[in-house]
């Protein structure tokens, strides 16, 4: 599905919190990786510190970005330089009314053609809120096994079984935003090539001519 890419779909403070949100979780992961199963003779207190480090800029940078939510406009249809407020990328939209099994389809290659939504495909806002939940409780699960702070959370590691389930959880989760990133990287080059540009360079790229 060919559609111009603007600059108003992706507003510079968004792309911002994009890329320091993904470089971070990439870190995170690596850094997460080495003090589970150390594979070099790196310093162990490096990557500690650095997991740490970036531990705190995706909390801060998540704080920043749910208020962007409600501060930030933007264009909320592929394609167009219309804007709206940001939440509404958010919540369910007119233009992905009946759309959630078709959009289903065309991924499975069962359907042909992509269905026209919004900006973010009923799969994708399932995506996005559901990374939302697992960011939240992958901090619960980091900051239970954290030694400054396990105490404070000292009963809900009991609750769940131990140190050990929470330390499984939060390796778990790990590989679920692993996973998520993986698919949102093939989906954007397959099936959004055209705001590929606008997130790296911030060039647009304009609608093709019929």
């Amino acid at each position: 599905m060919s559609h111009g890419a603007y600059k108003e779909a992706h507003p510079f403070p968004a792309r911002v919190t994009h890329w320091i949100h993904l470089v971070c979780m990439v870190v995170l992961a690596f850094t997460g990786f080495f003090i589970h199963f150390p594979f070099s003779t790196a310093s162990m207190e490096l990557m500690r510190s650095l997991h740490f480090v970036c531990m705190w800029l995706v909390l801060i940078n998540l704080v920043i970005r749910f208020v962007l939510v409600f501060t930030l406009r933007d264009a909320n249809v592929k394609g167009t330089r219309e804007v709206a407020p940001d939440w509404i990328n958010w919540i369910p939209q007119p233009e992905n009314k009946g759309k959630f099994l078709r959009t289903i389809g065309y991924y499975l290659f069962v359907v042909k053609k992509h269905p026209r939504t919004g900006k973010y495909n009923p799969l994708q806002k399932l995506a996005y809120v559901a990374m939302q939940v697992f960011l939240v409780l992958q901090g619960i699960t980091g900051f239970a096994i954290y030694g400054p702070t396990d105490q404070v959370f000292a009963g809900l590691t009991d609750a769940v079984g131990g140190l050990m389930v929470m330390r499984m959880a939060h390796y778990f989760i790990m590989w679920v935003f692993i996973l998520i990133t993986m698919i949102h990287v093939y989906l954007s080059c397959a099936e959004d090539v055209e705001a590929l540009p606008l997130m790296f360079l911030g060039k647009e790229t304009p609608a093709p001519e019929h």
